[in-house]
């Protein structure tokens, strides 16, 4: 890995350029704003360096994307009152003490949690993720079935959806047909999801992203383009 930096106005785009074996170049926006260029061993750095200079204003895009969302939220305290996004939409966080059965329940516009331990942060956070995780993994589930409806020409097989958590990216796609989605991606509207998954099953018929790629993306999911600034800019 290298690091290398690009003038942008007044400013400097600092990347990393990693080399693979890979036929295209590709980049990586981390959600800590480390910015992350993939190239063939064969790239000759200063069309790399061109490259990066060209995409400048896209990459302060989804490093301003970053630098709003979960990387600079302020710490989470799990009280009452707090505010927590679930599928586009803000939710007031209600923690109630209960000596039945520990849950989280989405009522009357409001998160409540139900709990044993009131006050303990730590506890209440491990309900409301696995809460999460839960809804996150039946609406995943459900967007992948979308996605192979409109991919049905192609005849796909049905990919594994796995919840990870992923420092990188909001999802990825095996060859073999694996779909690993951040659990974090339920905070997003419903049509973000979609947007990912659907982006991610393309690549299983096209693995760049080339002109071919962007046609059938097009063509079975026409706003795309849509729903991939709403995920970027109004999370």
């Amino acid at each position: 890995m290298e690091e290398r930096s690009v003038p942008y106005g007044n400013s400097t785009v600092w990347y990393h350029l990693v080399r693979t074996d890979r036929r295209t170049l590709g980049f990586i926006i981390h959600p800590d704003t480390r910015v992350e260029l993939r190239a063939p061993h064969s790239a000759d750095v200063k069309k790399v360096d061109e490259l990066v200079m060209r995409k400048a204003a896209w990459i302060r895009r989804q490093q301003d994307f970053f630098r709003a969302f979960l990387p600079l939220t302020p710490p989470r305290e799990y009280v009452s009152g707090e505010t927590h996004r679930y599928l586009g939409k803000q939710y007031r966080l209600k923690v109630s003490a209960t000596k039945g059965k520990e849950e989280v329940k989405l009522l009357g516009g409001r998160l409540h949690v139900l709990t044993h331990h009131p006050k303990d942060a730590l506890h209440v956070s491990g309900l409301l993720a696995g809460w999460y995780r839960s809804k996150a993994t039946a609406r995943f589930e459900k967007a992948a079935d979308h996605a192979l409806e409109v991919l049905k020409k192609h005849k796909l097989t049905r990919p594994s959806v796995i919840v990870r958590r992923m420092s990188m990216r909001w999802g990825s796609c095996t060859p073999k047909g694996r779909i690993m989605l951040n659990p974090e991606l339920i905070k997003a509207p419903g049509r973000c999801i979609d947007y990912v998954v659907i982006h991610e099953l393309c690549h299983l018929i096209h693995p760049d992203h080339s002109n071919s790629y962007y046609r059938l993306l097009d063509r079975v999911m026409p706003d795309w383009k849509r729903w991939k600034e709403r995920l970027e800019h109004s999370m």
